[in-house]
Formats: structure tokens, sequence, C-alpha cells
């Protein structure tokens, strides 16, 4: 029981500092809306506000009553941080359900695109939605992508014993000494590049609300948009700067914090040195050259199409126009590029750098056991950090996991596609959503769609879910089995 009621503590700490957001969004709106006299957008704020004030009231009760207890065992801190991703997006689906009266899996759906950091979503005629819930739906991808713990380490008065074990399981290694510091220090570097996405974002061409949900859509390699059309909004009424800017800023989000931490301190040199800052634009290099071939080949805008190969590959999800009509070869790619995605340490999703430059020097490193002497000690290090055999498995099975769950939710999705006759999107395009979602990207072929069947939602979800928590799920249901096996009785 003191097991769970730790859980309890945690979980409800998390929300509520979630929830602090939430009000501060609503309360702005509020006035906001009040003094414009806009009547619609008045009262969908009052609705936000009761339903934010209903969940602060439940998880402020939960806090109280279970605040002696601390988490203990690591089983349960990470029970505690899976269930943290189920909470927070249940509560925004209260929210959604109230203001924009969507049925429970399409609320879900969109709470979950938002706090993964995905972006795919169900909502369309998007400029008939009041601000305060588009703002809303960038603050979920911006603080769900920075991290729930460092949230609830910036709002609340003290980090709890709970929240600094919490730490290492969701955001990993510490920037500086203390955990206190590092979770300030994060806060303020992803503020601070916020910050300046929103000024170049507006000096591009977007009123400044559109600015302040891309920025933050952005940096949290997000994606969700104010407009149907995404990018394409702003590049197709001739503000085409805001490919560049809108790319500077989701590059930005996808290097990893500690490499960000040394650029804010313009410790360029050891910046420019990073194994992964250099794995990031190396790949990005080498892909440009079948991108543009292809663009040339089949006569598309090739600034649009490397466009969205940043996109996918930062697992941003900003999209200019529709890429059903792309083809296969094209499709692949990006797909490519959505499968490895970002930094480790960082808002992105995918594979990570560091695990396929870890699979690339594995394989060299093989070779050179082969073809060198056997009293030859051959040095395993990614750049400055010397690897041991776990760190190297790790990687490798994480790979293997991912391909084979990929495969396993494309081909599902495909086939429930099938069965609902939607029979005009081939495998590949299953594939690509797919990838979209276990990646926590957002790019569409216009699969993900309020008349998407049941089950289809269903397992998009499941792929966000467990690629932003990069299987912790399943690491927890596979180490249970091990432990009971393993006990006598």
């Amino acid at each position: 029981m003191n097991r769970i009621r730790a859980i309890a503590f945690a979980v409800a700490q998390i929300n509520l500092a979630i929830m602090f957001f939430a009000l501060v969004n609503g309360i702005l709106f509020f006035v906001y809306y009040y003094t414009v006299n806009d009547a619609i957008g008045f009262s969908t704020s009052i609705k936000y506000l009761l339903s934010v004030s209903s969940l602060l009231f439940l998880w402020l009760f939960t806090a109280f009553i279970n605040r002696k207890y601390v988490l203990g065992s690591q089983v349960d801190l990470m029970i505690a941080t899976a269930l943290v991703w189920l909470t927070v997006p249940l509560s925004s689906v209260v929210i959604y359900l109230l203001t924009l009266k969507l049925d429970i899996m399409d609320a879900f759906f969109e709470s979950v695109s938002g706090f993964t950091g995905t972006g795919l979503t169900i909502l369309s005629n998007l400029d008939a939605i009041p601000y305060v819930i588009l703002m809303w739906r960038a603050i979920t991808q911006w603080l769900g992508e920075l991290g729930t713990v460092v949230i609830a380490g910036v709002v609340l008065p003290y980090v709890h014993a709970s929240l600094v074990r919490m730490y290492s399981v969701e955001r990993g290694p510490k920037l500086v000494s203390t955990i206190r510091r590092s979770i300030q220090d994060l806060f303020a570097i992803y503020a601070i590049y916020t910050l300046l996405g929103i000024l170049i974002l507006f000096l591009s061409g977007m009123e400044p609300l559109d600015a302040v949900i891309h920025s933050m859509t952005a940096i949290a390699t997000g994606g969700m948009s104010s407009k149907d059309q995404s990018i394409g909004y702003w590049y197709f009424r001739g503000a085409q700067v805001v490919l560049l800017t809108s790319a500077i800023i989701m590059i930005l989000g996808a290097h990893n914090f500690r490499d960000l931490y040394l650029l804010s301190k313009m410790r360029f040199r050891e910046f420019i040195s990073a194994p992964e800052v250099r794995g990031l634009f190396a790949i990005l290099l080498v892909m440009l050259i079948p991108a543009t071939a292809l663009a040339k080949l089949f006569a598309l805008d090739i600034g649009i199409v490397i466009y969205h190969l940043i996109s996918g590959y930062t697992t941003t999800g900003f999209q200019v126009e529709a890429l059903n009509t792309y083809p296969d070869a094209l499709k692949v790619l990006i797909v490519l590029a959505m499968a490895i995605g970002g930094a480790t340490f960082s808002t992105a999703g995918g594979i990570k750098i560091r695990r396929i430059a870890i699979a690339v020097k594995s394989v060299a490193w093989d070779i050179q056991r082969i073809v060198m002497p056997r009293n030859i000690v051959i040095t395993k290090r990614l750049g400055r950090e010397m690897l041991n055999e776990d760190a190297i498995t790790s990687a490798m099975a994480y790979i293997v996991l991912y391909i084979m769950a990929l495969l396993l939710l494309s081909t599902v999705l495909h086939l429930v596609l099938v069965a609902n006759n939607f029979t005009y999107y081939s495998f590949l395009d299953s594939l690509f959503e797919t990838t979209s979602a276990l990646s926590c990207v957002g790019l569409s072929v216009g699969i993900t769609s309020a008349s998407l069947p049941l089950a289809a939602k269903l397992i998009l979800i499941i792929a966000m879910y467990f690629g932003r928590l990069e299987f912790l799920p399943l690491y927890l249901t596979i180490g249970s089995y091990y432990i009971k096996k393993k006990l006598p009785g």
C-alpha cells in the first residue's frame, strides 16, 4: 500500500505542475477575450478554466493525502513515470471534452499526440478553434518534450525526493552537479531558445500568437500548428522565409541538451566537437543528396522536399504540402529520417543519433576484430566516452526492438485500414504513419483523421506512447515477469 501511495504522490505532483501552466494559459486568455469582447473565445475560456480548476483540486487532494510517502525502488520509479504519461494526457482529455466536445477517443488521441510531442491530429478547421485551445495544444507539446519532472521541479516550491529519483528515469543525466540546478538550467535553456524562436518567426511574417505557438512546438520538435495547412499557410502567402527560420528552430530542438548548454555558454569548440552534433549534421548531409536528386527527378520543389526531410529527421512534423502524392522512394527516405531521429537527451524522438553511431561503430569494431591480430586490444569509444559491452548491447537491442515494433504495428494498422475499406492507402503509407507515431514526429500522408477507425487510432496511440517512453512499459512487463519467475513459490 505504501508503494502505491508513493507512486500516487509522485504522479499527483507532476499533474499539479502541468495544471499550473494550464491555469495561467486560461487566465491570460480569459482576460484577453474579455478585453477584445470576443464572446465565443470568452465562453470557451470559462469552460477551459472550469475544467482546469476541477483537475487542480483533484490532484491537490491526491498529493495532500499521500504527501508522506516517497518512491523507493527503481521499478516504482519506472512505474510512476509510465503512469505520469497516462494520467497527464487523461487530464487534458477533460479539457478537450468540455471545450471542443470531442468524443473520448479523439480527445485522448489529441492529448497523447500533444504530450508525446508527436503532432498527429484529428482536429480540422483549426481557424474556428479559439486560441486558448490552440495555445494549450502547443503548451502540451512544449511541456511534454521538456519533461514532466523538469516542469514539476520548476513550478513546485521544492524538489521532492520522489522527483529527484524520477529525473534520471525520464530526463537522463544531470547538466551540472545537482538535480535542482540541472532542472533550472534545462528550463532556462529551453525558454531562451523558445523566446529566440518567437522573435525570428514573428520577423518572418507570423502574427504574435502564431509565432508563440510555432516556436513552442518547433523547439519541442512537436509540430502542432494553429493552421490546417501548417507551415504551408505562410509559405503559400509569400512568407517563404518561414521555412528557413522554423527549420533552424527544429534543428536546435533536435540537439542534445548538454550540447545546447555548451552553445548557450558560447563554448563553440566543444559544441562543434560533440559526437552527436557531428553525427546529426553528417547524417543530414548524406540524406540531402538523394532527397535533392529525387526532387529533381520528379519535378518537385527542392526547398519544400528538403524542409520535409528536416521536419521528419528532427521529428518535428511541420508540413508545407500534402505528402500522399510524393513518390514512394521519397516516402522511404523520409521514413528512414523519422526512424533515425535526433540526439539523445533532446526533445526529438526516433532511435537517436547515439544509438545509430554505436551500431555503425560496432560493425567497424567487429571487422577490426576479425582482420587484426588477436593480441591487439580494440578501444571502443564514442567521442571521448569509453563504451562498455552493456552500452553497446543496450543500443543494439533498442534498434532491434524499434524495428520489430515498427513492422508489427505497421502491419496491424494496414490490416485494420483494409478491413475498414481504407484501401487507397498502401502498406508504405501505413509504414509512414506508424513511423511518424513511433518516432513522435507528426508528418502524415493523410491517414490520421477523425474518420479513422477506432482500432487504428488505438494503434497509433500505442505507438506514440511506447515511442515517447522508449518502450519503458514493455521493459517493465518483461522485468516483472522474470522477477516473479525467479522468486520462490
